[in-house]
């Protein structure tokens, strides 16, 4: 199993929540990212924003959350999905609500 990296959170420009990392990452590295207050939680890389001067900016994903597949789970019912912003997100959905990205 591979180590998880520190991070923090950080906004990005398309206004979803991400993380700031210090060094490299690659798409699919985990990182354990921590707020000032002392919360944290595991998240996946789903993208390299960006990487300069040993700090990368990325999108990720919680790694705890449902898959966004929509198979159905345990009683029968389907898989929830959400967004970066962390919002429900409803099967027609295009765009979140709340931060402006485009649902695929």
């Amino acid at each position: 199993m591979n180590a998880t990296k520190a991070a923090t959170p950080a906004k990005l420009k398309s206004g979803a929540w991400g993380a700031r990392v210090e060094g490299a990452v690659n798409r699919g590295d985990t990182v354990t990212i921590t707020t000032r207050a002392g919360k944290s939680w595991d998240a996946r890389v789903t993208q390299v924003v960006w990487t300069g001067n040993g700090v990368s900016i990325v999108a990720t994903e919680g790694i705890d959350r449902p898959a966004a597949s929509g198979r159905a789970s345990y009683a029968g019912r389907s898989a929830r999905r959400y967004c970066y912003c962390q919002r429900p997100l409803d099967e027609g959905d295009g765009e979140c609500m709340q931060c402006g990205y485009e649902i695929r």
